[in-house]
């Protein structure tokens, strides 16, 4: 029995400490960042967050705060690099500028209005402005598909320019250094601006740069999917050794009907995934029923009410409780903190716990998630993150309107996702209505292959057939210098009541509690349930028979 012991703990012991080493080594992130941002409410709400993400590819310990609040407070903290956006329209006040100054031991960046009053930066100041339709540095030239406003700086002559906007009378400083000090003439940083501010930062963190990856992703798979369409795709990646990652969606609802289909009702389909799965694909959960009012599984949105704009106050059946119904703001604001916000989470949580349940029931194992349409609120993504570690696709940036998505073109752990790292999406899809669908992806792959460490990542419906993917895919040869990303080689760990599904090295770890073991090992082995149930009641027939024979003799020999 001691040695059936040792030999239990030896095993777990050996389990666990890949998981535990790959652990260790991703915290090794030593930088520290500190952003600081004097904004209006309306730009706030876009910039502060893309900032954020740009940001997040270089550390993961990231600290936000408005310069008003860091002023009150008045503490300095032990950060590593600072970095202040200025898109604010009154000047700073001097307990705010010490905010920054005090910093005078880190390598710090400039952003915006209002730099020139900072003690690093002494003789600079703003003689002009500029629009600008392109920036180049590096080499490179890279336009920026519309206008951006920027500033003409005195006084950088003896500093290093990184990037230069042109203008229609010639070229600027748009983003320079002077030793550990770095400086944006821009006051917006949307658009592709974000992009070329996102590989200036590769410098100011001092991070060496690599090349960019590609990443396939099968979207929108639910249990009324045709399987062999999807096998199709599955199988022409696992022939060419390519890895994927596929979106799974696990109920289907009829909107006519009502009735919902699970992924226990597909049987073929799902003997697809886990072949797809066993052959090296990486499985997202994709919400659970890809839709939340009146749409069709896989076309309507789940955890943003776009009927309204707004985030999944209330039940799809509920009357619906708007600004105007309610007699001030203060009223409604009560209504959003106290009822919509608590069925937000509880809606988020269910369909997570019940997602994740009815795909690993089926032996199918969700590494990572996607919100449908990519729309979320904020309080959702803080919800999301108590579950999933990554996420993958692009980032609704407010609760202003889901029209509004970013993602960097490479990974990033944003303090705005709270632990969550986000695996972008940075192509699109092929649209079946669109002809030139296929050239437009092409043409931002081409854009996204000149910056360091990006993704050429797509996703793909199998249902539009494999010829359309072929084609696509033929196209792509031309990056064939670059490595498809397997999911499956990083770090990911998918956790909900106590069921633990964990990545690393290529390798899928599963742990359940013994309840949710007892119950799918149940339902998995039914066919051993039949045999079962028919020895039961044959030997408890066989019993009854004994005990009543028993009882005959017995009330025979009485009677005599």
């Amino acid at each position: 029995m001691k040695k059936i012991v040792s030999f239990l703990m030896l095993l777990v012991i050996l389990t666990v400490s890949p998981w535990q080493a790959a652990a260790d080594q991703s915290s090794s992130d030593s930088s520290k960042v500190l952003i600081l941002y004097h904004a209006e409410e309306a730009t706030q709400e876009e910039e502060v967050p893309l900032l954020d993400m740009l940001v997040g590819h270089f550390s993961s310990d990231i600290t936000i705060q408005t310069i008003e609040d860091a002023a009150a407070e008045y503490v300095k903290g032990d950060y590593t690099h600072v970095i202040y956006l200025g898109l604010g329209k009154r000047q700073l006040t001097e307990e705010e500028l010490f905010v920054v100054d005090q910093y005078d031991d880190v390598k710090k960046m400039f952003i915006g209005n209002y730099f020139e009053y900072f003690k690093e930066a002494p003789g600079l100041s703003i003689r002009d402005y500029r629009n600008i339709g392109s920036v180049s540095g590096e080499g490179k030239t890279f336009d920026l598909r519309g206008k951006k406003e920027m500033m003409l700086i005195n006084g950088i002559d003896q500093m290093e320019v990184l990037y230069e906007g042109q203008a229609f009378d010639g070229s600027y400083p748009l983003i320079f250094k002077n030793g550990n000090l770095y400086y944006v003439a821009a006051n917006s940083i949307t658009g592709r601006l974000s992009d070329i501010i996102g590989e200036s930062l590769f410098d100011f963190f001092e991070q060496e740069k690599s090349q960019p990856k590609k990443l396939i992703r099968l979207e929108d798979i639910h249990p009324r999917s045709d399987p062999v369409l999807v096998k199709q795709v599955g199988d022409y990646l696992a022939e060419r050794d390519i890895p994927y990652a596929v979106t799974v969606v696990p109920v289907y609802k009829n909107p006519e009907t009502g009735q919902d289909i699970h992924l226990s009702q597909a049987l073929e389909l799902v003997e697809v995934l886990q072949e797809m799965q066993k052959n090296g694909a990486s499985l997202i959960q994709h919400g659970y029923y890809h839709q939340y009012r009146e749409d069709e599984t896989g076309e309507g949105f789940e955890y943003w009410d776009v009927d309204y704009d707004r985030p999944i106050y209330q039940s799809n059946t509920s009357e619906v409780k708007l600004r105007e119904d309610f007699p001030s703001d203060e009223a409604y604001q009560d209504f959003v903190e106290n009822i919509g916000l608590s069925y937000e989470q509880t809606y988020i949580y269910d369909s997570i716990v019940n997602g994740v349940y009815e795909m690993t029931a089926e032996g199918l194992y969700p590494i990572a998630f996607e919100a449908p349409h990519y729309s979320m609120s904020q309080t959702g993504y803080k919800e999301l993150s108590k579950y999933f570690t990554t996420y993958v696709g692009q980032i609704q940036i407010s609760d202003r309107t889901y029209d509004g998505t970013f993602v960097p073109l490479y990974e990033t752990t944003p303090a705005g996702l709270h632990g969550m790292k986000v695996i972008p999406e940075t192509m699109g899809y092929v649209d079946p209505n669109r002809n030139e669908s296929i050239d437009r992806m092409m043409q931002k792959a081409d854009y996204a292959s000149q910056f360091s460490d990006s993704y050429l990542a797509f996703f793909y419906h199998p249902y539009l057939g494999i010829e359309k993917f072929d084609e696509l895919m033929t196209q792509l040869e031309k990056y064939d210098q670059y490595e498809w990303v397997d999911l499956k080689e990083m770090e990911h760990k998918t956790e909900v009541d106590g069921m633990v599904i964990e990545t690393a090295n290529g390798d899928i770890n599963v742990s359940r509690p013994m309840s949710v073991l007892v119950t799918q090992t149940t339902r998995d082995l039914w066919w051993v349930a039949i045999p079962l149930v028919i020895f039961v009641l044959i030997a408890g027939a066989t019993i009854a028979r004994k005990f009543r024979r028993k009882k005959t003799d017995s009330e025979f020999w009485e009677s005599q």
